[in-house]
């Protein structure tokens, strides 16, 4: 079935993107205010001036960020003027993206295998438009293969590898943009691609598990809700009808159950209409709006063992990403800007958001995280950052490794997520046994119950 949806459509943007080809053709181009085309530069002179003039200072080059707000490509960048030469293959930014990459995206296995197969080839010494070109023969998708294609195409015009991850945010996440940018511009891009590579396989696992310990509780769930359903549409009723015969005076427990089978029966079709649209709404409510994220948020941080891995989680993300941007030489106050854009967790975001405004006002990270003076003492608990997290920083901070001791955070809070996560699967098997035996076995011996009075209720 997924493969049939993927199908229609990697058809569906495939029909739009030769549309978006075929009318561009016809579109003129519009004339940008402030840049200069070929067609406007003079033709050159013969005579030589006596006293040349200095050349002007080039205009400034868009950075990353500007980058990913507006897009780039080759046709609209403003072009920096040096004298009365113009480079007219500079970066531009464009109006519209073509149509079929809107819907573009890439899963966590094709982009795991996009960065492993870019740092191997890298690696080997491989060009990025033969590694790229490799990557796209080996792709099984036809619209990724027009993407890749299009990347090739902005490379072999002059464009980095991040300058083109950029134009695409919504397949590209902006912390990956920026390292590729950093390795290119330290020369380290081998070393940032297997760091990628290597954070993205810690990810992966760490989904897998989470979904590895819910699997069975979810499922073991569904399989009592269905079953019980089942017996209070199709079976309490035919039991109801054998004693309404018998003129039995029914236990509590058995009437209870017949009384609510008989509303189940008549009344389910708006039944599970209410449940699916009250589900419905409160996933909008809960997934889009902001309010709504932090109230469960909250709710979340308020269970006793799912509470803790969210946060360990959050902070494990956290302490990743900025290890991983702040290793590759990106400037500390862009690096806290970059992983907050990373962040889920509303919360997080804003903690973040006041760390780095703190930092910008010349105060440390250690500091912002409630650890002001270690010497004398003064702890101040953060509410999202727990104190080790702030001290192991401080030491940071001291001895130039802040980065190496983000790393050792993010690997105590994985080995803490494991651990836990370890014994959440030993403890919850047992306890949804338990619950589905409540269940079933409430409505057998409601059943039953009846049988243990028939020779002083029957006639």
């Amino acid at each position: 079935m997924s493969a049939f949806v993927a199908k229609i459509r990697d058809s569906f943007s495939d029909f739009w993107l030769e549309v978006d080809l075929f009318f561009s053709k016809f579109k003129r181009k519009k004339k940008v205010p402030g840049v200069i085309s070929k067609s406007d530069i003079p033709p050159p002179q013969s005579a030589t001036p006596s006293v040349q003039s200095k050349p002007a200072e080039p205009s400034s080059i868009p950075s990353a960020q500007e980058v990913e707000k507006i897009g780039y490509s080759q046709e609209n960048a403003p072009l920096p003027v040096t004298g009365a030469i113009v480079k007219a293959d500079r970066i531009k930014p464009i109006e519209k993206r073509p149509a079929g990459f809107r819907w573009t995206r890439l899963s966590t296995k094709e982009r795991l295998f996009l960065y492993d197969q870019m740092a191997t080839l890298v690696d080997a010494g491989v060009t990025l438009i033969d590694a790229l070109s490799i990557v796209k023969a080996q792709s099984k998708n036809k619209n990724l293969k027009k993407f890749y294609g299009e990347m090739i195409h902005h490379i072999n015009s002059g464009m980095g590898l991040a300058e083109t991850m950029f134009l695409f945010p919504h397949i590209f996440p902006s912390m990956q943009s920026s390292l590729i940018e950093a390795g290119e511009k330290s020369g380290n891009l081998k070393m940032v691609l297997a760091q990628i590579v290597e954070d993205l396989e810690s990810q992966h696992d760490f989904v897998r598990k989470i979904k590895g310990a819910m699997f069975y509780p979810v499922i073991l769930i569904v399989l009592a809700l269905v079953m019980v359903t089942g017996m209070m549409i199709f079976v309490i009723p035919k039991v109801a009808k054998l004693y309404e015969q018998s003129n039995a005076r029914l236990p509590a427990l058995t009437q209870a159950v017949i009384d609510f089978s008989d509303f189940l029966s008549q009344k389910y079709p708006f039944i599970l209409g209410g449940i699916f649209g009250t589900f419905f709404v409160l996933w909008l409510f809960f997934s889009k709006t902001r309010s709504g994220k932090l109230l469960w948020e909250k709710f979340v941080a308020s269970i006793p063992v799912f509470g803790r891995i969210s946060k360990d989680k959050n902070i494990m993300v956290f302490a990743s990403n900025l290890g991983m941007l702040l290793s590759s030489g990106v400037l500390i106050s862009d690096a806290f800007q970059i992983t907050e854009k990373t962040i889920d967790n509303l919360h997080y975001k804003r903690a973040l958001s006041e760390v780095r405004h703190g930092i910008m006002m010349g105060k440390n990270v250690s500091e912002m995280m409630g650890l002001e003076d270690i010497k004398a003492q003064k702890f101040k608990e953060h509410k999202l950052f727990p104190l080790q997290v702030a001290q192991l920083i401080h030491i940071g901070e001291i001895t130039g490794t802040i980065d190496k001791m983000l790393m050792k955070i993010r690997d105590n809070y994985h080995k803490s997520i494991n651990y836990t996560l370890k014994n959440l699967s030993t403890i919850i098997e047992p306890l949804m046994i338990f619950i589905v035996a409540i269940l079933v076995g409430s409505i057998l011996l409601a059943v039953m119950l009846p049988f243990f009075y028939i020779g002083t209720t029957i006639g």
